[in-house]
């Protein structure tokens, strides 16, 4: 059984499972492993395995973004599994770079900007709900807070030729969207800190506050349905599949999607190896902006 290592009681000095949010551009990835040095943790990014639909979606937006979130949507259940098996068996705390469930906003921009259909969009509102069940939530909650005008100077100051592309509306969509999802993370229980990020911060500062305070602790039924999800691959795959299907879910012969990477090769990134990261985030969700149509 997964859980070999105790995780504490529940005061903020245990190993937590954090998760780091925030619009494209904040510095989610640069706190993330800032934070990570300073506390000990491992850093679990979101994988970086080829993006069998990114390309296709550029060239057909209305037909593909459904399939493509639905895949982000896997990738990041599989790698949030992974780093909670990881703090479960080694005590180690653990961050995340954005999460399973900030996936949900990327959805709701795409689906208020045409690009996912109602049907589209309900039948993935009812995935998430199904595939979150199985999962526990995090403890807490870190959210840097930027205006979207700044995000997006920050997103033409860095350079990312992927990234120029995005319209400024589309990140004030996911800045508006943000904010429901942080009352749904209160809601679930995590605790929710949020900090104006437009000067960025202190990693220090930032350290001491997941470490003082009160959080939630996983209760034993919930930690046991997580084991046996996680040792059985069957079942992993039920929550991720529903009973019914849209057709715009509906992957053909001639658009088979490259296999995907397990959750035991989802990156992993050691506090020492963040200097890499950045150049390894080219095939996430944010570089998937909406697509205009002429």
């Amino acid at each position: 059984m997964i859980g070999s290592k105790s995780i504490g009681p529940n005061t903020s000095t245990s190993p937590q499972l954090v998760i780091v949010e925030g619009n494209i551009g904040v510095g989610k990835s640069t706190l993330a492993c800032q934070l990570a040095r300073q506390l000990n943790y491992r850093v679990f990014l979101e994988p970086t395995t080829k993006n069998p639909y990114l390309a296709k979606f550029y060239r057909d937006p209305k037909k593909y973004a459904l399939k493509l979130q639905l895949w982000i949507f896997n990738q990041r259940f599989r790698t949030y599994i992974n780093a909670t098996k990881h703090i479960l068996q080694t005590g180690q705390g653990v961050l995340l770079d954005r999460s399973v469930f900030s996936d949900a906003v990327f959805a709701e921009v795409n689906y208020q900007q045409g690009t996912i259909s109602p049907e589209g969009y309900e039948y993935y509102k009812d995935l998430k709900k199904q595939a979150l069940k199985a999962v526990l939530v995090p403890h807490t909650t870190l959210y840097l807070d930027v205006p979207p005008e700044t995000c997006n100077e920050r997103i033409r100051g860095r350079g990312r030729d992927y990234e120029s592309g995005i319209p400024l509306e589309y990140l004030k969509g996911l800045d508006a969207s943000y904010k429901t999802f942080l009352n749904e993370m209160r809601n679930l229980g995590s605790r929710v800190i949020e900090y104006n990020w437009t000067d960025f911060g202190y990693k220090f500062e930032v350290a001491e506050d997941i470490k003082r305070g009160h959080i939630s602790r996983w209760s034993q039924e919930d930690l046991g349905l997580f084991n046996k999800l996680v040792l059985d691959e069957s079942l992993v795959k039920e929550v991720l599949t529903l009973d019914r299907s849209v057709p715009e879910a509906v992957i053909s012969e001639d658009e088979e999607e490259e296999p995907s990477v397990t959750a035991e090769a989802q990156l992993q990134i050691k506090p020492k190896q963040c200097t890499i990261n950045k150049k390894l985030k080219n095939l996430t969700q944010h570089s998937v902006p909406p697509v205009e149509e002429n």
